[in-house]
């Protein structure tokens, strides 16, 4: 008898607890509502973003108490879906029937899920529209348009967050495929070249997953009702004037001034080079011996929270596997993912980045670079606090546009370095 009135005193605690929290809830979901999105939503606003957090917790202790009160349908469903996930076919069919309650006890323990665009059916294989409340894709600007299809078929909101001057998608198709896409999908049907350019998957630059989800509320090119982040983070000021220069992002740089262990944030090596098998054997033995440079001021080629690392980059695959090559032969536990192009650093950083740019011929084109900002964009903001240019620096002025700017920049904000002979820039 002493047991069960305790049991029912923690019981009748938990309910009182739970309609305390329900009643909290509600009075920080109307506060925040109240004001402003713009307002709402600016990382500086320390009393809203207090609001926030406050209302988080709570949430969060809301959904544990109603998974307790729940104990024995959550436990039942999270066996169901490891099951389903582990290829068993009554669980897969338990989860035809029952997915509504099955995904809202898990969400109960599980409220958020990770995953790629292509692995979303193996999470939620029904594409019923509402097993997703809300989803969050990230890195939308690279994402084509058909590729976002699976994931929004399955939620009631989604949110996109990417940036156009980034790298958009890449289509290895020639330029006859696409010219014949073209002819056949739009041309062919009287659509015109604002169609071509809203709507098809291979127009990289205009039609990606970002560019809808701006356009789904404003004119096409524009941001609609877009919120814009403008208050940078990751790099420090010397590096990141770079990209809001070459992209007139406007940016509020909030990163802490920081010298990197060489000194300076930014340095570009002259290196003259030398063209042979789509790579520069040159830049290759210069980025080494920049390598040992940095470990021995400190640096590290791995780290279990990503401090003080290296990544090295460059806008060609030749030239990123022959480096990948020829500096895991020196540093055999130098991480594969650390090296790479351009593209496959998109969404990473690290602490120093080493970009090296191969061109080094009168009649090597920089028109791969210089076509866009978005490459150099990405680069160049991968580096935390140090930047390091390697290679033709007279080709790459010569050259013109972004690749010049760049030079220019760390001229004006840093170091040139000959690698024999450093020297501080003027």
């Amino acid at each position: 008898a002493n047991q069960w009135r305790e049991h029912l005193g923690n019981m009748s605690n938990a309910l009182r607890r739970l309609e305390e929290m329900k009643t909290r809830k509600i009075q920080l979901e109307e506060k925040l509502a109240s004001i402003p999105i713009q307002e709402n939503c600016t990382p500086s606003n320390t009393e809203n973003h207090h609001l926030q957090v406050q209302l988080f917790e709570l949430s969060w202790q809301y959904l544990q108490l109603i998974a307790l009160q729940r104990n024995s349908e959550v436990i039942s469903s999270i066996k169901t879906y490891i099951a389903f996930l582990n290829g068993e076919w009554d669980a897969f069919r338990t989860i035809a029937r029952d997915w509504r309650n099955i995904y809202r006890n898990l969400s109960l323990i599980f409220p958020v899920f990770t995953s790629t665009l292509h692995s979303i059916r193996n999470l939620f294989p029904y594409p019923d529209s509402g097993c997703i409340d809300r989803v969050i894709v990230d890195e939308a600007g690279m994402i084509p348009l058909h590729q976002a299809f699976p994931v929004l078929v399955r939620s009631l909101q989604a949110l996109f967050v990417g940036d156009p001057m980034q790298l958009e998608p890449v289509m290895n198709l020639t330029q006859q495929t696409l010219e014949q896409y073209c002819n056949q999908a739009f041309n062919a049907r009287g659509l015109t070249a604002e169609y071509y350019d809203l709507y098809s998957p291979t127009a990289t630059s205009t039609a990606t997953a970002y560019h809808r989800a701006a356009g789904a509320s404003g004119k096409p090119g524009d941001m609609g009702q877009g919120i814009i982040l403008k208050e940078h983070y990751r790099c420090v000021e010397p590096i990141i004037s770079y990209c809001d220069r070459v992209c007139n992002y406007g940016m509020v740089v909030k990163t802490p001034d920081k010298p990197s262990l060489l000194g300076s944030n930014l340095i570009a090596y002259h290196v003259s080079g030398e063209y042979e098998s789509h790579t520069n054997p040159a830049e290759v033995l210069a980025v080494e011996r920049i390598v040992a440079q940095l470990l021995e001021a400190g640096y590290c080629i791995d780290s279990s929270d990503n401090d003080k690392t290296i990544g090295i980059i460059s806008p060609y695959r030749r030239q990123a596997n022959a480096l990948k090559s020829h500096l895991q032969s020196v540093w055999q536990d130098f991480p594969p993912g650390s090296i790479g192009t351009v593209h496959t650093f998109q969404g990473g950083e690290k602490s120093a980045i080493i970009l090296s740019t191969r061109q080094c011929r009168p009649s090597d084109s920089l028109w791969f670079i210089n076509r866009r900002p978005n490459l150099l964009n990405v680069a160049v903001s991968r580096a935390k606090e140090l930047f390091i240019l390697v290679g033709n620096l007279e080709r790459l002025e010569q050259a013109g546009g972004y690749s010049k700017m760049l030079v220019e920049h760390i001229n004006q904000h840093g170091e040139l370095r000959d690698m024999a002979h450093p020297r501080q820039a003027a």
